[in-house]
């Protein structure tokens, strides 16, 4: 069965009145007896004292509603209550999001606000699990399972349109996208969402997913291998044919040479250290000195008092 329609206040009253006009219907000598009209006024008192009632019961109700309302917006100026400003991941509609202002009440946007002013929006959203821990689930997201479109579109909603003054792009950044460490909870280390290096893929960048890195490896190791010696015969054959090869027997004659060359080198340098004059330091190193030359160091320029000794003699006869 539908459900009753509920009677709006004008038509309840309008039904008080019938029952009130009711009651009085038939009354012999309504317009001349006092006895009858004190009855109708009564009753008619009785029916709008009803409808006052109500009425001020009303009145009550809406003026309590607007002083709670309005005692909670002074509460919220005296504390300072602070509505964090809601960010939306690329790609969802913010109409399936709470708004953040609304559920505090603070919302003066109406129809106009981008996010949902209905209570039920969070309820419809997923609810947590209760056996998963929300910290693994966000070491274990990352981008191992992400193509290149994707990626692009975590960049771009990650760090936005970051003001930069450089085209140079971050290495951190790319280590991590090389490293498959790149994704929500990635935060920079040369000062976070401050770096001053950009924060976007380069042109031409080529993303390979873990997938297409394992076959890259099963294709290299699949393919035949060649030792060093097939190597270097490979190399050996690029090389202009007008050089001389190399054998056992030339081999020995550079070597020779190359040994004959040292000892010449080291000959001539004794030669010209023997040539110039050497210090003192380097006689000592050498050793090549006599004692006699260490003893008489006046190199001729010492007196020999004895020759004054027959002048003093003299002077002392005389005295």
């Amino acid at each position: 069965m539908p459900p009753k329609q509920k009677l709006s206040d004008k038509n309840k009253a309008a039904k008080r009145q019938e029952r009130a006009s009711d009651k009085t219907f038939g009354l012999k000598n309504k317009n001349k007896s006092s006895k009858v009209q004190r009855y109708v006024q009564q009753v008619e008192a009785t029916a709008s004292g009803a409808d006052k009632k109500k009425q001020a019961e009303k009145e009550r109700k809406e003026a309590e509603k607007k002083a709670a309302a309005a005692a909670k917006a002074e509460s919220a100026k005296l504390f300072g209550s602070v509505v964090i400003t809601q960010k939306v991941p690329f790609g969802v509609d913010p109409k399936t999001v709470l708004c953040a202002y609304f559920k505090e009440g603070q919302c003066t946007k109406g129809t106009r606000c981008k996010f949902s002013h209905n209570l039920e929006a969070d309820r419809k959203t997923q609810k947590k699990d209760l056996y998963t821990d929300a910290r693994e689930q966000e070491k274990e997201q990352g981008m191992d399972s992400w193509d290149e479109d994707e990626l692009r579109k975590v960049i771009l909603s990650k760090h936005g349109n970051p003001k930069t003054t450089t085209d140079i792009v971050c290495k951190f950044f790319l280590d991590a996208i090389e490293d498959s460490k790149y994704g929500w909870f990635w935060v920079c280390p040369n000062g976070g969402d401050q770096c001053k290096y950009r924060h976007s893929l380069p042109p031409g960048f080529v993303f390979k997913t873990k997938e297409q890195k394992k076959l890259e490896k099963l294709a290299l190791e699949k393919q035949p291998k060649i030792t060093l010696e097939d190597f270097l015969e490979t190399e050996r054959a690029k090389l202009p044919k007008n050089l001389t090869p190399v054998t056992l027997e030339s081999f020995n004659k550079w070597k020779a040479d190359r040994v004959k060359a040292k000892e010449d080198a080291a000959a001539e340098e004794a030669r010209k250290l023997t040539q110039k004059q050497m210090s003192g330091r380097q006689l000592l190193l050498t050793g090549k000195y006599d004692d006699d030359d260490e003893d008489d160091g006046s190199n001729g320029t010492a007196w020999d008092l004895s020759e004054f000794k027959p002048s003093l003699d003299i002077v002392d006869d005389d005295e």
